[in-house]
């Protein structure tokens, strides 16, 4: 009762339906066998989870991705784990393209007592083309106490020099990023009067801890924080002929000491940059990002299924104008003490760039450590993004209609429509 074992994937999606049966193949191939005992959660961090239009205008839009989720993770537990292993989708959660999916094991079920979730878009005027989503669990521990788990999806901003933005976007994600009660005990809520997935929830009677709002750091909590990062292992692009002395994904981690040790992340955490107060566990898996289509193709074509686990592309893997970095990362707070079973990179998917990135742990569940917070909240951190929920919808609507095939075809539909009206109102005025 007083331990938690979580297995958490990041995975940048590509804006694109991942192949159910190739990220169910990868999902646990890094687990030791035989099979170890199923995990008690099962988390899955989302960067790019639908193209934008589908992510901004959300609700129903993003029905077809997380269902798609679902099924991976639905296949990968029946194809792993012994039978009668069941988990509920406890939340599927987003901020534009950055999302957040966890599932529970049934017998876990009950110990959840409570969830809060937080959402901050770091894009262009704070919209969720980059961000972070949280969920924050109240799980039951030994002597019936209550200990808040935290778990946060994050895609911070992309390209080889912008580091400084990059540590920017975590520290906004550190000053808006502000937890609210959504889910109470499964004792409150019968089945009939349940919320659908996603539906939001009055707020909980439950007293909190604290009168101040609930952000990152504050009040303590153990924290895992996972996501494409996008931290580099170089300031500018390739020259052209770079690649040519990159390595293969397949020839062995000691081949990448050169690359790993001009990490961004890595360097911008140790000078107290970036993601203050996190660690990491040892990187031994090669470079994430960013891998060729050529890469992609081969993955495509490799068989998948019980037991299999796809082979790497060969020196063809890099696409030529990123140098190989490790974007895609796992971290915590070092007070959880988190037990790793594992912590690499799993196949290439056919339809991403980026490799998944997995975590496999337990934690004691005793209360968190506090820790110093680095950054102050915003006060005007809920206005903020109101305005910026009603500018995603703005642009979600332009993007769906221009850039989306459903989209085309209703735009041209109402424009004939309307055509069609004015040459009957013609008609009949005789004008």
């Amino acid at each position: 009762m007083s331990d938690l074992s979580v297995y958490i994937t990041t995975f940048n999606a590509a804006r694109t339906l991942p192949s159910l049966t190739h990220l169910a193949s990868a999902l646990f191939s890094d687990l030791p066998t035989p099979s170890p005992l199923p995990p008690d959660l099962i988390v899955l961090c989302l960067q790019e989870l639908a193209p934008l239009g589908y992510s901004f205008l959300g609700a129903s839009y993003l029905a077809p991705y997380f269902s798609r989720l679902s099924n991976v993770v639905q296949h990968a537990v029946a194809a792993r784990f012994e039978d009668g292993v069941e988990y509920e989708t406890l939340l599927a959660q987003n901020v534009g393209m950055t999302g957040l999916m966890v599932f529970v094991r049934k017998e876990v079920r009950e110990r959840v007592r409570w969830v809060e979730t937080a959402g901050v878009g770091v894009g262009v005027w704070e919209m969720g083309n980059k961000g972070a989503v949280g969920a924050r669990l109240g799980v039951m521990g030994e002597d019936e106490e209550v200990v808040p788990v935290t778990l946060v999806s994050a895609h911070l901003a992309p390209g080889e020099g912008e580091v400084e933005k990059r540590n920017e976007d975590w520290k906004s994600i550190c000053e808006s990023l502000v937890f609210t009660r959504e889910i109470s005990s499964p004792q409150d809520t019968s089945e009939e009067s349940a919320p659908l997935l996603g539906e939001a929830t009055e707020p909980s009677k439950e007293p909190t801890t604290s009168s101040s709002p609930s952000t990152l750091f504050s009040p303590p909590s153990h924290i895992f924080l996972a996501g494409d990062l996008n931290y580099r292992t170089a300031s500018t692009s390739p020259q052209p002929s770079d690649h040519e002395t990159w390595p293969s994904p397949s020839s062995g981690t000691h081949t990448f000491q050169t690359l790993l040790a001009s990490d961004q992340l890595t360097r911008e955490r140790l000078a107290s940059r970036t993601l203050h107060n996190l660690t990491e566990s040892l990187v031994t898996f090669g470079p994430t990002y960013k891998y060729s289509a050529a890469a992609q193709a081969h993955a495509a074509a490799q068989p998948v299924g019980k037991g299999v686990k796809p082979e790497e592309p060969g020196s063809d893997a890099w696409a030529k104008h990123r140098v190989p970095s490790w974007c895609d990362r796992i971290l915590y707070l070092p007070s959880s003490n988190p037990r790793i079973a594992s912590y690499t990179a799993l196949p290439v998917q056919p339809s991403s760039d980026h490799r998944p990135v997995a975590l496999a742990f337990s934690i004691e569940l005793e209360a968190a450590e506090g820790v110093e917070v680095p950054f102050k909240l915003r006060t005007d951190w809920k206005g903020r993004r109101a305005v910026a929920r009603r500018l995603e919808v703005v642009v979600g609507l332009a993007a769906y209609l221009g850039w989306t095939w459903e989209g085309e075809a209703l735009l041209v539909a109402t424009i004939v429509g309307i055509v069609g009206v004015g040459l009957v109102v013609r008609a009949l005025t005789g004008t």
